[in-house]
């Protein structure tokens, strides 16, 4: 089942297929909660006891060195091949992993929307081993007690009451996780994926199998009932590859069908020998059960560095298979696996009647008080590093600032949409003159959010411009694809005489029904639209990716009823995921980074629904900015020097967005004139 999950795994991070093999990390839960829960109990019942000290030590020997191997390898290959930023985030997520902390720090970036649509970390895949080490640092312990608690009962041979109040124990803790897990994955989905709360439940139906070994134990070993079982938890374990897909609210309720499936298939030779099986028990699926966590460990690494070197593609796959494979294989057999049989942290004693146990070595707690220290600092360093990061944008805004004085001057006509606007500019790409740099443009927004509506949040009221009384009255409405405009209106806003009032925020389309988070919000912003003294101009743009034509219409007939005037921005072509690649791979010439790019039905082969909705409110108006954006059927990652796109979300950089200025004005000049 090891070998089942791994693969899954693997095949669906680096093909895509099969739509449900993530669930492999679930299987894993099981396996693990049964194993650990499963040992516990055998140590429990032999000795009359539990050592914490030993389990903790075998758990060191079994996940810290091949763990910080990979950790250190890939923040070292991080620092080669990735542009500055992203490698000082990967030394972030190593940091965090090696504290079995990592699904925090990722629950918090997947959250966090300015970290959206940004590559994946390398290190992501950390956060399923921190999961089960903090289930580990609690459930010993819990174990124990519940131990305690029925020490009478045992002692008179009442087996059964002890199983009852570990089973009764552990099945609280799966009803309240699994019923949380199922709130959390509808309400806050990024949030539920790597919560520790919303998975514990997973990890203790497998705790569950191993507490009810002695009623299982009863299943007669000989017959079809064992295999049957088997065979049946191993179909819902292949269902779930294929039935479930990124749309499924997971982990709760979606994960329930191969976490109960791989229970099944653990229950059903629990206490009897394994047999009519061999789909799990041939050689190539105990190899793969063997190398698992190297190749866990190892895969995700290798898929996210490959791709900033090697271009997509079969050559692509090809080699990341082939490196991921031969790292697991070696790196099992000569570091994880010798580690883990050797008497690391250990020493043999002798106990009588030629017995030996392993005890802790005189000097491992000098070791142990080494490896707290050292835990503590690389604590303290990331804490540094986390308030770095979240000072970071305002450090970029001040660089980005100084940089597009110098680079919007009235000179430079062939700055980034200059180049499209004027057939006289080199459509060339000089590295040394890219604004923002590429190690830099994830993080290019130059205060496009400085007001701007949170996720769950309200919606902030801000005004820019000018502040004379016959000022023009403009209002900007949108989502995050409107706020990343505020850089090019700046430009403008006091020598136009424009009074500017953005309400921008999180899923915040202007529309009757916009995304979830946002309609109670937007509806208050639709009240004050209709109530408050009329604007003269709305501009408005949103992400083709959302709404539909009669929710936006809606939406802003009954206001243009007012007089207001409407100016549609029609939004950015969107950008691919191979796009941006293309401009961070390592190695990338000039000529490389300006063949970056995408077709320009790749770019607007999704209607933009704000077009068609323009089109029947009476006195709405659309400005089309594509012609800066795409030429002859392509649409560039880098355009007079300017890196478009922040991300994959179709951000435009604030760089970008300034260079847009003076055709923005142009153009929205056009469109308040006509009717």
């Amino acid at each position: 089942m090891r070998a089942v999950a791994v693969l899954a795994v693997f095949v669906n991070h680096l093909f895509g297929w099969p739509s449900g093999g993530f669930v492999g990390v679930d299987i894993f839960f099981v396996l693990s909660g049964f194993f650990i829960t499963a040992l516990l109990i055998r140590e429990r019942t032999e000795t009359g006891s539990l050592s914490f000290s030993n389990f903790y030590i075998r758990r060191v020997r079994r996940i810290i060195p091949a763990a910080l191997l990979v950790i250190a390898v890939t923040v070292v290959a991080g620092y080669i091949v990735f542009p500055a930023q992203r490698a000082k985030e990967t030394l972030l997520d190593g940091l965090c992993a090696a504290l079995f902390g990592a699904n925090w720090r990722f629950e918090s970036v997947g959250t966090d929307y300015f970290q959206q649509g940004q590559p994946p970390s390398p290190l992501q895949h950390y956060w399923s081993l921190s999961i089960e080490e903090q289930f580990y640092f609690v459930w010993p312990a819990l174990l124990l007690a519940l131990f305690l608690v029925t020490r009478r009962a045992a002692r008179r041979g009442r087996a059964h009451i002890r199983t009852g109040v570990l089973a009764a124990g552990m099945g609280s803790v799966v009803l309240i996780s699994f019923t949380w897990s199922v709130a959390q994955s509808g309400s806050s989905p990024a949030s539920a994926y790597f919560s520790t709360l919303t998975r514990v439940w997973e990890l203790g139906v497998g705790a569950l199998v191993a507490i009810l070994g002695p009623l299982l134990a009863k299943l007669p070993s000989r017959g079809p009932l064992r295999p049957t079982l088997a065979y049946a938890g191993l179909a819902g374990v292949a269902a779930s590859l294929f039935l479930i897909t990124e749309t499924t609210q997971f982990p709760g309720p979606g994960a329930a069908l191969p976490v109960m499936a791989t229970a099944v298939v653990v229950a059903s030779f629990h206490g009897a020998d394994v047999r009519a099986m061999p789909i799990l028990t041939n050689p190539v699926a105990q190899y793969f059960g063997k190398v698992s966590y190297s190749l866990y460990l190892w895969h995700w690494p290798v898929i996210v560095v490959l791709a900033v070197i090697v271009p997509p593609g079969a050559a692509y796959h090809a080699i990341a298979a082939t490196l991921a494979l031969l790292l697991s294989h070696v790196s099992f057999t000569y570091f994880e696996d010798r580690i883990r049989r050797s008497t690391w942290l250990e020493r043999p004693t002798e106990v009588g009647h030629g017995r030996t146990i392993a005890t802790i070595r005189p000097g491992t707690w000098r070791t142990t008080g080494f490896v707290a220290a050292a835990a503590m600092l690389s604590g303290l360093i990331g804490i540094q590093l986390s308030d770095r990061a979240q000072r970071v944008g305002e450090e970029y805004e001040s660089l980005y600032v100084a940089q597009s004085a110098q680079f919007t001057a009235p000179e430079d006509p062939c700055l980034g949409a200059g180049t499209m606007a004027d057939p006289n500019c080199a459509a060339t790409v000089d590295l040394d003159l890219m604004k923002p740099s590429l190690d830099s443009f994830a993080k290019d927004t130059q205060g496009a959010y400085s007001c701007w509506r949170q996720q769950g949040g309200s919606m902030p009221r801000c005004v820019f411009g000018s502040t004379e009384d016959d000022a023009l009255k403009v209002a900007l409405v949108g989502d995050s694809h409107a706020a990343m405009l505020l850089p090019a209106l700046s430009e403008f806003l006091v020598s136009e005489n424009w009074n500017l009032t953005a309400f921008v925020g999180y899923d915040c389309q202007w529309a009757t029904s916009p995304n979830d988070d946002c309609g109670d919000v937007m509806q208050t912003v639709q009240n004050r639209l209709l109530t408050d003294e009329p604007y003269d101009v709305i501009l408005t743009t949103a992400s083709r990716k959302y709404g539909n034509a009669a929710d936006y219409a809606s939406a802003w007939s009954p206001v243009a009823a007012r007089g207001t005037k409407i100016v549609v921005v029609a939004d950015n072509p969107t950008v691919t995921e191979s796009a941006l690649e293309c401009l961070t791979r390592f190695g990338a010439e000039a000529d490389d980074i300006a063949a970056c790019g995408m077709t320009m039905s790749e770019g607007t082969g999704k209607a933009d629904p704000l077009i068609a909705a323009a089109g029947s409110v009476p006195g709405a108006s659309v400005v089309d900015l594509t012609d800066l954006y795409c030429a002859d059927g392509r649409c560039p990652a880098v355009i007079g020097n300017v890196v478009v796109y922040r991300d994959t979300g179709g951000h435009i950089s604030a760089t970008f967005s300034r260079s847009l200025s003076h055709h923005l004005e142009d153009r929205i000049d056009a469109a308040r004139s006509t009717d």
